[in-house]
């Protein structure tokens, strides 16, 4: 599998009400604790009850201004809020949201450098009522490379949560020394022959050190050893050094259907190839008729289960071209399956291998394009950054959303609105079952949600991923198995599979389990959201869907525990003013 992005290989004058205290937020001591715990009170009413007496409020921060739950990261600044604040405070308009984290009750806590600013990047309400605001740091006028939050607000404006993470006291020692296309130039230098495809960036990157750097930000097409690269990397704009590069090719109702005749993909210049058919026509070629009909049913499922028109909910068309091959720096393969995000923004399948020992044509499994036309939902949602944990959770959301758009289209799913029973047989937990060739053995599939080790590559547990830094970007496929894991655990319920664990997951049925990741990662995941930052966006949306102290909701924290990804629970706690 080559490393491509798959896993086959209103603006108001109202103003914002503060409270009085603003107080920051820091490490937990035991006093911090012992604080925290004070402003709140354990309660049943109005929560449901509980399976277990719980509060498990400790290892991360106080929660400051009321809010029942609180974490914080290394640097000190908020990742997860949650409950409603003790003062009031509502929020009338994007720009309010942006004013409560740079002058208002929670400046404190972000400590943002004065030059820094928050600008919109989405404002969203669901189905319930709720409201996702997603803000965007900027710094002198330039953006902050991964820097998002989400501030979700009740159906009556009051802040519920703020997810994600800004740059506190952001300052810039460096200076621009290159123009673009000489940094660009400088970076190719030692990769191959390319160019920048898109009209670079100056931003702000900051690095693993914690130091902020001046790069150009850049989407980059090159030949290498290891066949044509189509990437976004991040340039030195100091001394055309890479900071960061990773593919942006994610491998695995208006459609089109085109025949590439195995011209071998490499800079896109190939794409789409000839007209085969298009919305309400027929073609006479059997891998160009399974893209279409996979095609429809992945829209249907998004459609009828999430309410989105297309990948991007705008309608836009859905292209795929059969009969590709992908240029691997040894020659050309058929080995692959891949979405192909802007400019192209279309599916490409490969006919598989030699034989089908490897790979059978990839237009066989309907999981395969579910999976491929999740990234395309996710780059126009969250945009995981393809690179280590948040790449890991842009491969097993496509896993996951596999795997319930295959259950809902099985048990009777379809476009007329005939409800899905959401059976679910043995094959829904394997992913291209019906693309793995011989070679495969006897797991039969590409990867295994509900034993993820099995494939030999793929981690179920959290504190053996692979590192940052490491190949595959970062184990953007060995470590999805994590969240894979955690997503069988909550819909089927059981335990660790390897028993790394105790920790018993009760299920809740994988309709509702899609439910709450679909919520999280369109709404409440920013560009960088890692593991342990899913858990709480994942926490928060069952709580919008199913309430706080839900089975669901506490399902979701056992799912997690279960694969030792860290967190705290803060079960059935009332913050003051309630919630």
């Amino acid at each position: 599998m080559t490393q491509r992005r798959s896993s086959f290989a209103s603006s108001s004058s109202a103003s914002v009400s503060e409270p009085s205290v603003s107080r920051s937020v820091r490490r937990r001591s035991l006093f911090g604790t012992l604080m925290a715990v004070s402003a709140l009170s354990l309660v049943s009413a109005g929560c449901g009850q509980t399976e277990e007496p719980l509060i498990h409020n400790q290892g991360g921060s106080f929660a400051p201004l009321g809010f029942g739950e609180a974490q914080v990261h290394s640097d000190g600044t908020p990742s997860y809020l949650s409950g409603e604040m003790a003062a009031t405070v509502r929020v009338s308009s994007a720009t309010d949201a942006a004013k409560l984290l740079t002058h208002g009750a929670l400046a404190a806590s972000y400590r943002l450098a004065k030059e820094s600013t928050l600008s919109v990047v989405s404002d969203g309400t669901d189905e319930q009522g709720n409201r996702f605001i997603k803000l965007a740091q900027q710094h002198a006028g330039m953006p902050v490379v991964g820097r998002q939050v989400v501030v979700q607000l009740g159906k009556d404006g009051l802040v519920e949560g703020v997810l994600g993470h800004l740059e506190p006291e952001l300052t810039l020692k460096e200076t621009v020394a290159l123009s673009s296309a000489e940094a660009i130039t400088k970076a190719l230098a030692s990769r191959g022959p390319g160019r920048a495809v898109a009209e670079p960036v100056l931003s702000v990157f900051i690095d693993r050190a914690g130091e902020a750097k001046l790069v150009y930000e850049s989407r980059v097409d090159y030949q290498s050893a290891k066949g044509r690269q189509f990437v976004k990397m991040y340039v030195s704009a100091f001394d055309g050094q890479v900071l960061s590069e990773h593919s942006l090719v994610y491998t695995a109702l208006n459609r089109e259907i085109y025949d590439l005749k195995k011209v071998c993909l490499k800079d896109g210049s190939e794409l789409p190839g000839t007209l085969l058919t298009k919305e309400g026509g027929t073609t006479t070629d059997a891998a160009g008729t399974r893209a279409y009909q996979h095609s429809g049913n992945v829209y249907w499922f998004y459609n009828k289960m999430f309410g989105r028109d297309s990948y991007d909910s705008k309608g836009s068309l859905i292209m795929s071209s059969i009969h590709g091959t992908f240029d691997t720096g040894m020659g050309c393969s058929g080995e692959n399956a891949a979405w192909i995000p802007d400019p192209f923004n279309q599916m490409v399948y490969g006919d598989g291998g030699f034989l089908g020992l490897t790979l059978k044509d990839l237009t066989l499994g309907y999981d395969v394009a579910a999976h491929e036309m999740t990234h395309a939902v996710t780059s126009t949602t969250s945009d995981l950054e393809y690179l280590d944990e948040s790449g890991a959770l842009n491969e097993a959301m496509s896993d996951i959303m596999g795997a319930a758009s295959e259950v809902w289209v099985s048990s009777g799913g379809s476009a007329a609105g005939n409800p899905a029973t959401w059976t679910v047989s043995a094959n829904a937990w394997k992913i291209g079952e019906d693309v793995a060739g011989l070679l495969f053995g006897s797991i039969g599939a590409l990867r295994l949600m509900n034993d993820p080790t099995k494939d030999g590559m793929s981690k179920d547990y959290y504190p053996e991923r692979n590192m940052p830094g490491s190949g595959d970007n970062g184990g953007v496929h060995t470590n999805s198995g994590i969240g894979n894991l955690a997503f069988y655990l909550l819909s089927a319920g059981g335990k660790h599979p390897r028993a790394k664990t105790t920790t018993e997951v009760k299920a809740i049925g994988i309709e509702k389990a899609a439910r709450i990741f679909h919520l999280a990662n369109t709404q409440l995941f920013t560009k960088t959201t890692t593991f342990q930052d899913a858990r709480y966006a994942t926490a928060k949306a069952a709580e919008l869907l199913y309430g706080r102290c839900s089975t669901e909701w506490l399902n979701v924290h056992r799912a997690w525990d279960s694969v030792a990804v860290p967190g705290d629970w803060s079960l059935c706690v009332r913050p003051r003013g309630g919630f």
